[in-house]
């Protein structure tokens, strides 16, 4: 009979006393992953904030945590941190209640919803990017507004130009809010004042609700927030006001900041590789044409598609997973106990090279066949999750950032600074992604919008 070890004797440190290696960690972030992964391998141990911690790397620790042993694990307990942000919501919830919750959003992130958010996507980036003339920008600033415009429009249902640009900056305070080290809900303090922010979103959404209920035919709706107040399922279930305006502020969070991220990171490695630029753009010439970009379009790309994929890989918008263990489980020859808690890593897995040749080279032709290199493994590739948590609005996702990036390769053309190899390869995107610009220069093409 095979003995297995304890996971106290997992490679590793625990810190400090109490403190652990907590500072490290938040300092740090995914450097402090990869220097522990050179350090001890695919397997080690920590302490954060007194709570024990192993870190399993490799797709097979993804398919044991996201699908084998999924049920002995709590996404409430692993992100049970942004509950103070965004209240109970689909990311923290298990078992029935997180089934229950899934079935009744799924409608509103796939089938006919999607080509009803198109137009108004389309609309909203062919209005910011027309005013872009020759110069430079700071590419995650200006896509996360570009993004944050979009998702208040469709995911709160903000109407017109000022409300949008109310509830983007509640939001930007709560989002601040929620880094502040301590909670204290007291005016005057970082967490104060986006606790206070989040008050005035919640009393926001909740007079949108009741508009909305007012005027009914809500399955007509064209944005998220209809359609999740339209959502009943076989059962007679429907989500409560306080799981809608939950749901809405981490839809919020999610659909503006990771597809900002992913954006910035795109277009800073087109930047760098314009034989990839001149490949897209002829690509949709041979789709497109001289016509307006429509959904049928972006469903014809498979090399703008293989790009996406490739920024996914390098930069994965969530680097690591998290789970509280429910119940002990076994993983490589170690029994890690209930009331440990388990992280995993899109980053590191995407960059190991027995997945992926040469894994820090932008490549978007490994995803094309005859190579397919995700397909080594079913978990080689998740930046946006898989199983029961994997990403709702995945596809609405990879929608917008075709579209601005159909648009801007239409009628921009952009270098990219610092240069690519000051800080190639990037062991930490979350924070050299805002030092990213780029030169945009006007193609000058008469192709329509």
């Amino acid at each position: 009979m095979r003995q297995l070890k304890s996971a106290e004797e997992m490679p590793g440190s625990y810190g400090l006393p109490i403190l652990g290696e907590t500072l490290e960690v938040f300092r740090d972030l995914e450097l402090y992953i990869w220097r522990r992964f050179q350090q001890h391998g695919s397997v080690f141990k920590t302490s954060v904030m007194g709570r024990k911690r192993a870190y399993l790397i490799g797709p097979d620790a993804n398919r044991l945590v996201l699908v084998e042993q999924a049920e002995h694990m709590s996404s409430r307990i692993g992100w049970h941190f942004l509950e103070s942000t965004f209240g109970n919501n689909i990311l923290l919830q298990d078992g029935e209640e997180h089934r229950l919750t899934r079935r009744l959003m799924y409608p509103a992130f796939h089938g006919k919803a999607i080509t009803t958010y198109f137009d108004t996507i389309q609309n909203i980036v062919q209005d910011f990017l027309k005013d872009w003339g020759q110069g430079t920008i700071s590419l995650n600033s200006s896509f996360r507004q570009l993004t944050l415009m979009v998702a208040t429009r469709l995911f709160l249902g903000s109407q017109n130009k000022s409300e949008v640009e109310q509830t983007s900056q509640w939001f930007t305070q709560l989002l601040d809010g929620s880094m502040a080290i301590f909670k204290w809900n007291v005016p005057f303090t970082l967490y104060g004042r986006g606790q206070n922010a989040r008050g005035k979103l919640v009393a926001f959404l909740r007079e949108a609700i009741a508009q909305r209920i007012e005027q009914g035919n809500l399955e007509q709706s064209k944005d998220v927030l209809g359609l999740l107040l339209a959502a009943v399922d076989e059962d007679g279930n429907k989500l409560s006001e306080a799981q809608i305006i939950n749901e809405a502020l981490l839809l919020l969070f999610a659909g503006h900041e990771t597809t900002a991220s992913l954006l910035t990171w795109v277009i800073f490695e087109l930047g760098n590789h314009p034989e990839w630029r001149e490949r897209l753009r002829e690509e949709q010439l041979a789709v497109v044409g001289n016509n307006p970009l429509s959904l049928s379009h972006l469903k014809q790309l498979p090399q703008l598609t293989n790009v996406l994929k490739e920024a996914e890989r390098l930069y994965p918008p969530v680097y690591a997973y998290n789970r509280g263990v429910l119940k002990d489980i076994e993983y490589a020859g170690y029994r890690i106990p209930a009331g440990w808690f388990v992280t995993i890593s899109p980053m590191l897995t995407h960059r190991l090279p027995e997945l992926y040749t040469d894994p820090d080279r932008f490549d978007p032709d490994r995803f094309a066949p005859p190579r397919e290199e995700n397909k080594k493994h079913p978990l080689a590739l998740l930046g946006f999750g898989y199983g029961s948590h994997s990403c709702l609005g995945m596809e609405f996702a990879q929608m917008e950032m075709k579209i601005v990036l159909s648009t801007m390769l239409r009628h921009y053309d952009w270098t990219v600074k610092p240069d690519y190899s000051a800080i190639a390869p990037v062991r930490q995107p979350s924070k050299a992604k805002d030092t990213l610009q780029a030169y945009i220069k006007p193609l000058g093409s008469n192709l329509n919008i």
